[in-house]
């Protein structure tokens, strides 16, 4: 997938815009968690990474990826937590989001015909990241 030199985007399917969302906001949210591990970050990181998980939680409701949205929502209430003071970012929670990042970037490197299969048989992991994300929050 690539842009014509007119910024043309009606080629594309609705599902072919989240993943390229997903793909710029998930490289937004990786870059940022890692420069907060390492303590690096500049002082609006965590609203740049709220800003990026609620893009992805928008682009995700568009196209019904309902398990995107959820992880992006659980990611977007950890953001709003930790500006208002009330969650630590630790190394541990840090990884905790990354493995949400991890999930939506799985999730839109999907096709329309792999996407149930692999939601049937990922449905485990998929509880268990949503659970472990929602429990930093």
């Amino acid at each position: 997938m690539s842009l014509d030199q007119h910024g043309d985007l009606s080629q594309f399917s609705m599902l072919d815009l989240f993943r390229m969302e997903a793909d710029g906001q998930a490289r937004t949210l990786t870059d940022g968690l890692l420069s907060m591990e390492r303590g690096a970050a500049p002082a609006d990181a965590i609203e740049v990474l709220m800003r990026a998980a609620h893009s992805i939680k928008g682009a995700a409701a568009i196209v019904n990826l309902d398990v995107a949205v959820q992880v992006a929502h659980a990611m977007e209430d950890a953001f709003v937590a930790a500006q208002e003071g009330k969650l630590e970012l630790t190394p541990a929670r840090i990884d905790v989001l990354l493995s949400g990042v991890d999930l939506i970037l799985q999730l839109a490197a999907l096709t329309d015909d792999t996407i149930d299969v692999w939601m049937l048989q990922n449905t485990v992991h998929i509880g268990a990241a949503i659970a472990a994300i929602g429990g930093i929050a």
